[in-house]
């Protein structure tokens, strides 16, 4: 079959032949409509994420849409390698059926930005009706559908943050921050908005505005809390602005703050990540979240795959 293949970490996956699949117990063969090209993937393939192989050559790809056997599409996850979703076929290691009329390359797409709004707001965050949200990093794809994701799912109030403030105002958040100012005055748009409660942060960002965060909610004084809740719950998804932080002990000991990451080692069981993406499938059906999609044969990874990322749209490889 025909598959975007990756020989060497570092190296742009090529267009090439590879062996057919087979299912294994508890699988199911796919035939592949659509395979976004993630950020994940990018940085599987560079070699720089946790579970880049250790083996080559692989099929590229983590997921995807298709048909099984009996024709019922399918958005598919795949974990066996050396195959993967960026094929023609694929063996999925857990299928959840689509909607009627949902477009494949848009399902395929959506989800994984989709998960990483509704992992840290659910399984990680535990969010509940009438909490407070604020996004760190809002503008991307998974920021945007985050600030909607967290509407849909009952937080009361929800604030964005980001650099671009073109983006921001269209996103129907209740208050949005400028990521592009200073320390100072940023610490102080943070202090302003915990002020008011924050319950939690969807962060996709780190570095220097994680940092002004978390000074912003440390208390300045000895008194005791006695708000009810949890506190803050900061939630790590991503670092786009860097991969590091400086964490002063006295932060956590001086603010009602809990650290969390959500990522592929801590996601939940199947039988609870399906019903996320039936969720996340059904509400695009209804164009309750949407995303942009350019479509580009299979044939053409080994071009496309440099083009650089654009937040405000998703690659997706057609076979």
């Amino acid at each position: 079959m025909k598959a975007a293949i990756l020989e060497v970490l570092g190296q742009t996956p090529r267009f090439g032949d590879f062996d057919e699949p087979t299912a294994e117990a508890g699988e199911a063969l796919v035939t592949v409509e659509a395979a976004s090209i993630k950020q994940l993937d990018r940085a599987i393939v560079a070699g720089t994420h946790y579970s880049s192989p250790r083996k080559l050559p692989v099929v590229c790809g983590t997921d995807g849409t298709g048909r099984l056997a009996d024709g019922t599409r399918v958005y598919f996850s795949t974990h066996r390698r050396p195959f993967g979703a960026m094929a023609q076929r694929a063996p999925a290691t857990w299928t959840v059926p689509m909607p009627e009329g949902l477009d494949p390359a848009l399902a395929a797409a959506i989800v994984n930005p989709g998960l990483a709004a509704w992992l840290p707001l659910l399984w990680r965050g535990h969010l509940r009706p009438g909490e407070s949200v604020l996004v760190l990093g809002a503008t991307g794809a998974s920021g945007r559908l985050a600030v909607r994701a967290a509407r849909l799912l009952g937080a009361g109030r929800v604030v964005a943050a980001g650099r671009r403030q073109d983006v921001l105002r269209t996103l129907g958040a209740d208050a949005t921050i400028d990521l592009r100012l200073g320390r100072t005055e940023l610490q102080q748009a943070f202090a302003a908005e915990a002020a008011k409660g924050l319950s939690i942060v969807v962060d996709y960002v780190w570095g220097p505005a994680t940092e002004a965060l978390i000074s912003a909610l440390v208390k300045s004084d000895l008194g005791t809390e006695d708000t009810p809740g949890e506190g803050t719950r900061i939630v790590s998804v991503g670092a786009m602005a860097a991969p590091d932080i400086t964490l002063p002990s006295a932060a956590l000991r001086g603010s009602r703050l809990s650290l969390i990451g959500s990522g592929t080692a801590n996601f939940p069981p199947v039988d609870q990540m399906k019903p996320m993406v039936a969720d996340i499938l059904a509400r695009t059906a209804r164009d309750e979240l949407s995303l942009e999609v350019d479509r580009a044969p299979l044939s053409s990874v080994g071009e496309v795959w440099a083009r650089s990322d654009d937040p405000d749209r998703r690659l997706v490889l057609t076979p």
